[in-house]
């Protein structure tokens, strides 16, 4: 799924802040609307062998 900003399924990306890559697994869905979130994505990454996810707003996060 690609978005009307600069994300899509698939990018790896940091925090603006600092953090391991993250791959981004999927956009959240808005069950209010009915639709996906635009600014919200889920994220999946590694810290040893352990798989780590949480939702990210877009804005707080660059490409790697």
């Amino acid at each position: 799924m690609t978005t009307n900003n600069e994300f899509k399924v698939g990018d790896v990306v940091v925090l603006k802040s600092g953090s391991p890559a993250m791959t981004i697994e999927k956009f959240v869905w808005n069950p209010l609307k009915n639709e996906y979130y635009t600014d919200k994505v889920e994220c999946t990454w590694f810290v040893g062998s352990e798989l780590k996810r949480d939702v990210f707003k877009t804005n707080s996060l660059n490409h790697k």
